[in-house]
C-alpha cells in the first residue's frame, strides 16, 4: 500500500496540488455520480427505434469510450476532469442525421468518427486556437442556447407532451390523459427540486425513482441486470467508412462540421472554466493564462471520439460536472482515473441501464435544456448587431432540428452586418468578446467600441472559460454541456 501511495504521489503530484489519494477518490466518486445520468439517457437517444443501435451497445460505447477519454486526461494530462458523450451532439446524431436527414446510423457514427480525427489532430498541431479565433463570441454562445432548445424540444416529443399537429401549426400539445405523462413531468419536478438543493448524485436518484414507478405500473421488470459486457455485432465495420464520407461531403459535411465546431466548443471553453475552479491555471512569462498540459485534453477527447463511434456512441467532450468533484477537493488526474473506473464498473450492469424507460429519461434531457438557457442573458439583446446571428443561430436549430443548419445562418448573417454596419472598415463596434467586457455585475455582454477577439483584451489572441468571480453553484446546480464565459484583467489565454 506504501509503494502504491507513493507512486501515485509522484505521478499526479498530490502534495503539491495539496491533497491526497482519499480526497482524489471521493472527489472522482462524486463526479461519476453527477454525470452518471449519461449512461440512462444516451442508449434512448442513441438506441432503438432513434437510430436502430441496441440500448446495450450504446451503453457499453458510453461507458468504455467514457472510461478511456477519462483514463487519457487523468494520466496524461493529470487534470480531474471527467470525459463522456455530449447530450446535444447524441440528439443531433439521432434527430439531425439518422432521423431528420434519412442518413444511415453508420454514416453517422462515420462522420463522428472523422470529427473525432480532426479534433485529435487539432490537438496536436495546437490547430484548436486558431479555429477557435475566428468565430464570434455571439455565435458560440447562441449555439449552447439552440443545442438547450433543441434538447428541450426532443425530450417534450418523446413524451409526446408536444405532438404533430397535421395541419398548419406543425405542433400541438399532447394529450393530458396519461398517467404515464404526468409520471414524467413529476420526475422532471423532482429532478429541479434535488437540483435546486444541490444533492449529489440527485439526476441518477431522480431518473431511478420514475423507472421504478414505471417498471411498477407497466410490470416491465428486467429480465437481467448483471452481465459480461458484449456488443451484439462487430459495430466498428460499419462505423469507419471514412472513403465513403469522405466521397460525399455534400451529404456528411455538415454533421462533420457540427460535430467539431460543438466539440471544439465544449471541450475549450469547459476545460478552462474548470482549471480556473480547480486553481490549476497560472501565466507564463508572457503574461498569457495557461492550463497546463491542456493540448492533451483534446488529443484524448479526439481519441475517445473515434473509439466512441466504433462502439455504437456519440461524440465525447469535457463535461462541466466534473466542477462537482472539484468542489469536493479534486485537483489532480487522479480524479479523471476514479471517474474512468467507475464506467467501466458500470459495463456489468448494461441490461438495466438499457431497461430504463423513456419516460424516466425525457426530464433529463428537459432539465439539461433549461440550465442551458442561462447564456441567453451573455447576449446584448437590445443591439441587433449582436441580436440577430444569434437568434438566427438559436432559433434554426429547434425550429429545423439541425444544429449546422443555425450556426451557418448565424455566421453568414453575422458576416452581412459586420459590413452593413461597419464593422469590416473599422468603424463600427465588433461584439465579439464577452469574456474580457462581460460585467462583474452580470450584465450582457455590451460593445465597446473597439476590435477584439475571443477570450481577449483590445485584439489579442486567444480563447477563454469562465469568470474568475463566479460561485461554483452554478455548476453543482445545473447538469450541463455548456460553455460559459470568463473574464481577466490585462491578460490575454493559450493553449499549451
Amino acid at each position: 500500500a506504501g509503494t502504491m501511495t507513493g507512486f501515485l504521489e509522484r505521478r499526479f503530484q498530490l502534495r503539491e496540488r495539496g491533497t491526497d489519494v482519499w480526497a482524489e477518490v471521493r472527489a472522482g466518486t462524486s463526479t461519476f455520480l453527477t454525470m452518471a445520468y449519461i449512461l440512462l439517457v444516451n442508449p434512448h437517444i442513441l438506441g432503438q427505434p432513434n437510430t436502430g443501435l441496441a440500448a446495450t451497445d450504446v451503453v457499453i460505447g458510453t461507458a468504455c469510450a467514457s472510461a478511456l477519454g477519462s483514463f487519457m486526461v487523468g494520466y496524461f494530462a493529470n487534470l480531474p476532469f471527467g470525459l463522456a458523450p455530449g447530450l446535444g451532439l447524441s440528439a443531433y446524431l439521432s434527430f439531425g442525421l439518422v432521423k431528420g436527414k434519412d442518413l444511415p446510423w453508420e454514416g453517422a457514427l462515420s462522420s463522428a468518427f472523422v470529427a473525432g480525427a480532426i479534433v485529435f489532430f487539432l490537438g496536436v498541431t495546437n490547430l484548436a486556437d486558431v479555429c477557435m479565433r475566428w468565430i464570434p463570441i455571439t455565435i458560440k454562445v447562441a449555439t449552447v442556447i439552440g443545442m438547450g432548445l433543441l434538447l428541450t424540444f426532443i425530450g417534450m416529443q418523446s413524451i409526446d407532451l408536444v405532438v404533430a399537429a397535421g395541419d398548419d401549426s406543425l405542433v400541438k400539445l399532447g394529450p393530458l390523459d396519461r398517467v404515464d405523462l404526468w409520471i414524467s413531468l413529476g420526475g422532471l419536478m423532482l429532478l429541479a427540486t434535488l437540483s435546486y438543493h444541490r444533492i449529489k448524485g440527485g439526476v441518477v436518484v431522480g431518473i431511478f425513482a420514475v423507472t421504478f414507478v414505471m417498471w411498477f405500473l407497466d410490470g416491465t421488470w428486467p429480465s437481467r441486470i448483471v452481465q459480461i459486457p458484449l456488443e451484439s455485432g462487430p459495430i466498428w465495420e460499419q462505423a469507419t467508412l471514412v472513403r465513403q464520407v469522405l466521397s460525399d461531403l455534400s451529404l456528411y459535411g455538415p454533421g462533420i462540421f457540427a460535430f467539431l465546431l460543438v466539440g471544439i466548443f465544449d471541450v475549450s471553453g469547459v476545460m478552462f472554466g474548470l482549471a480556473v475552479l480547480a486553481g490549476l491555471d497560472h501565466e507564463d512569462k508572457h503574461g498569457h493564462v495557461i492550463v497546463p498540459r491542456s493540448r492533451w485534453v483534446f488529443i484524448s477527447a479526439g481519441i475517445a471520439t473515434m473509439v466512441a463511434a466504433c462502439l455504437g456512441c456519440s461524440p465525447i467532450i469535457v463535461h462541466i460536472e466534473s466542477a462537482a468533484g472539484i468542489k469536493e477537493g479534486g485537483r489532480t488526474g487522479l480524479t479523471a482515473i476514479v471517474v474512468g473506473a467507475w464506467f467501466l464498473v458500470s459495463l456489468l450492469f448494461a441490461p438495466l441501464l438499457g431497461s430504463i424507460p423513456q419516460e424516466a429519461t425525457a426530464p433529463v434531457v428537459i432539465l439539461i435544456g433549461a440550465s442551458m438557457m442561462g447564456q441567453a442573458s451573455e447576449i446584448d439583446w437590445k443591439q441587433m448587431r449582436i441580436a440577430v446571428p444569434a437568434f438566427l443561430t438559436l432559433s434554426l436549430m429547434p425550429f429545423t432540428f439541425s444544429i449546422p443548419n443555425g450556426i451557418f445562418f448565424g455566421l453568414l448573417s453575422n458576416a452581412i452586418l459586420s459590413v452593413t454596419c461597419g464593422d469590416i472598415c473599422g468603424t463600427g463596434p465588433q461584439p465579439y468578446d464577452d469574456l474580457s467586457n462581460h460585467s462583474r455585475n452580470g450584465r450582457p455582454i455590451t460593445e465597446t467600441g473597439k476590435s477584439m477577439s475571443y477570450g481577449t483584451l483590445g485584439g489579442a489572441s486567444t480563447m477563454g472559460g469562465m469568470p474568475r468571480n463566479f460561485s461554483t453553484d452554478s455548476f453543482v446546480r445545473s447538469p450541463t454541456l455548456i460553455l460559459r464565459s470568463e473574464e481577466y484583467t490585462g491578460r490575454t489565454m493559450r493553449l499549451t
